[in-house]
């Protein structure tokens, strides 16, 4: 068991540690390198970060902050393609903590991924980036009708942060992804299942702006008042994919058809109708439309452009 206190003394460590070589945070204007960048941590995901790195670049992110959190399978033949090229920028970040605890994710949060937050945000990207936003490797931004991320940030220059929700996707009509498909195509609905919370706010901020970041909930804090919002999911929104593995998402029941909007539905009714055994398909279908650009650039669709 791992007590209270080495958890507190670990965070302790990792903060002074950051401190002390931390640079100067200015908020003053500079020439970053890049408009919109990704910050996220990893574990054992090399058949899923292709997909993921290619999709994001096709909207508009230019940089990849990643943090290896001990993966064991073979996920530098993915990366070293884009370290070569300056697109990711890799950090090993192993767990801090070794013993598995009765709140050992609580204390993981804690102990490694709001660190590794803290790291991108507080030192590797401030001076490098005009935009960052933390989302995981199961997570797919989508511009509602823009086709770049970076055109509705434009709308917001005076904004130190733009607020975007999720919308859930855990089942299929099929019991694991077919060859040469993608994730997004592939799983695209809502089971009664696992029914999680419907809305995880995240945001993407001006790293220059930030002064800490706290869990839970992942939030940035600013320094002084600055001006967020928060955009409705027609224009912006997060896809997250939590169960992609073989056998891991729902193989959906093909349960009699309701006619229903699920966009008009408050998440009321959308909970009592994933308890009495439907499930929710995405009827918004903005990530389709990058799907035959991405199958192309993977190489999955070799036919012309």
């Amino acid at each position: 068991m791992v007590s209270r206190f080495r958890v507190i003394w670990l965070l302790i460590i990792q903060v002074l540690t950051t401190s002390l070589h931390a640079k100067p945070i200015s908020t003053q204007a500079v020439a970053e390198k890049y408009n919109l960048s990704i910050c996220a941590i990893f574990k054992n995901e090399a058949f899923f970060l292709k997909e993921w790195i290619e999709y994001h670049r096709l909207v508009g992110v230019d940089h990849f902050y990643l943090y290896d959190n001990g993966s064991k399978d073979r996920f530098m033949d993915v990366l070293n393609f884009y370290i070569k090229k300056g697109v990711v920028t890799l950090i090993s970040w192993p767990d801090l903590l070794n013993e598995r605890a009765e709140n050992h994710d609580e204390m993981w949060a804690l102990s490694t991924q709001t660190a590794a937050y803290e790291n991108a945000a507080r030192i590797r990207a401030v001076n490098e980036t005009k935009w960052l936003v933390f989302v995981d490797v199961n997570e797919f931004l989508i511009p509602g009708k823009a086709n770049k991320l970076t055109d509705i940030l434009e709308k917001y220059q005076d904004c130190a942060a733009v607020k975007i929700s999720s919308d859930f996707f855990d089942a299929s009509y099929v019991d694991t992804i077919p060859r040469r498909k993608l994730v997004v195509e592939s799983v695209e609905l809502t089971a009664p299942e696992l029914n999680p919370p419907k809305e995880v706010a995240k945001a993407i901020f001006k790293p220059v702006l930030c002064k800490g970041f706290t869990w839970p909930p992942y939030k940035c804090h600013f320094k002084g008042p600055q001006k967020t919002v928060k955009l409705k999911k027609s224009e912006l929104s997060i896809n997250r994919y939590i169960n992609r593995f073989r056998g891991f998402f729902v193989f959906a029941k093909r349960k009699e058809k309701l006619n229903v909007d699920s966009r008009m539905l408050t998440e009321e009714e959308r909970a009592e109708l994933l308890n009495e055994g439907y499930e929710i398909e995405d009827k918004e279908y903005a990530i389709q439309r990058f799907i035959p650009w991405l199958l192309k650039i993977l190489g999955f669709d070799k036919s012309p452009w």
